[in-house]
């Protein structure tokens, strides 16, 4: 739309700087037959006429050229100017990429720090739990063996809870130092529906009176895993379900499965606080927590994706602020 309209307002000028050089040869023309021949002869003004018309068309003929060129050498520069435009976008775009490549760098590299940190610092207090914990195990054995039938069913239920603890305790252990230095557990084909059962029963002490635990559909293939550490696992993510709780507010913990050709799917959901995007952005990374208060260390999450990483899965997380978070645990079916 623009260039028509430019070149309207060109040609009205054009014409109007026409006419005026007509008006003005026709006046000379008009005032030199006055002062030669003391009348205004037509003829003569029919010649100032055409002159002023010949040079006219001379004139722009001439203008006409350099005009031509001018819009060549605009046109030239404006494609010139759109080429070194997106040589200066893809150049930014080049530099931003390699920002963000730097800057995830720096986080994996901070990230690894920190794991090594975590690890250093196990190691330096792992000796000092162990100890006692190996007295927990002892004693419930002999409490188990010196009881035997006599030992009321709710009593060695309770027991059994104990040592499962115990055994839960000595792989949370095993896992702060391998943080460091991962290790490789054996894995077996695992029946998702008992890790859920032990973890369910070790979680029930620790939820509280407005949290519930509902046990979905679990009826999948054995996954490929390694049993104490699946346990620890739904275990965790029981655990940080039920501390999302809201006083005053039902938390409905649900922890069900379902299975595809490639993938078993472990979904462990809650009715809780929920996340808000930036949170859920550092959801993995050590140390940070928002649940410091309720006992939060920042290392649950970590180590849970380390366990699920190292037997060959995934884990992802959904939430909403004020709504519920789910958790999401892709395994392999045993073969």
């Amino acid at each position: 739309m623009a260039a028509p309209a430019s070149r309207t307002a060109f040609l009205g000028r054009r014409q109007k700087v026409m006419l005026g050089s007509i008006a003005m040869s026709c006046g000379l023309t008009a005032i030199m037959s006055l002062i030669f021949h003391r009348e205004v002869r037509g003829d003569m003004i029919v010649t100032g006429f055409v002159c002023a018309v010949v040079i006219d068309r001379i004139i722009d003929r001439i203008t006409g050229q350099y005009r031509r060129r001018l819009a060549l050498a605009n046109q030239q520069l404006e494609e010139r100017v759109r080429a070194r435009t997106s040589d200066l976008e893809d150049a930014n775009r080049s530099l931003r990429e390699a920002a963000h490549a730097e800057q995830a760098l720096r986080d994996e590299l901070m990230t690894r720090d920190r794991m090594a940190q975590a690890g250093m610092l196990a190691a330096g207090v792992s000796h000092e739990i162990k100890s006692p914990l190996s007295v927990i195990v002892i004693a419930a054995d002999e409490i188990g063996e010196i009881a035997g039938a006599a030992l009321p069913g709710e009593a060695r239920e309770m027991l059994a809870d104990v040592a499962a603890a115990a055994a839960s305790i000595a792989v949370i252990l095993r896992d702060l130092n391998a943080l460091a230095r991962p290790v490789d557990d054996p894995l077996t084909a695992i029946d998702l529906a008992m890790v859920v059962d032990t973890a369910a029963r070790l979680a029930a002490y620790q939820l509280g009176p407005d949290t519930r635990l509902v046990r979905g559909a679990l009826v999948v293939p054995p996954v490929t895993g390694n049993l104490p550490r699946l346990v620890q696992l739904v275990l965790n993510l029981i655990v940080n379900a039920a501390r999302a709780s809201r006083p005053g507010v039902p938390n409905a913990i649900e922890i069900s499965a379902t299975a595809t050709a490639e993938h078993v799917v472990l979904a462990v959901s809650d009715t809780g606080s929920g996340m808000a995007p930036a949170t859920l952005a550092r959801i993995f990374e050590p140390y940070f927590t928002t649940g410091a208060r309720t006992g939060g260390t920042g290392l649950g999450l970590p180590i849970c994706k380390s366990i699920v990483e190292r037997m060959g899965g995934s884990i992802a997380i959904a939430s909403e602020l004020g709504a519920g978070t789910t958790v999401s645990v892709s395994l392999r079916p045993s073969p």
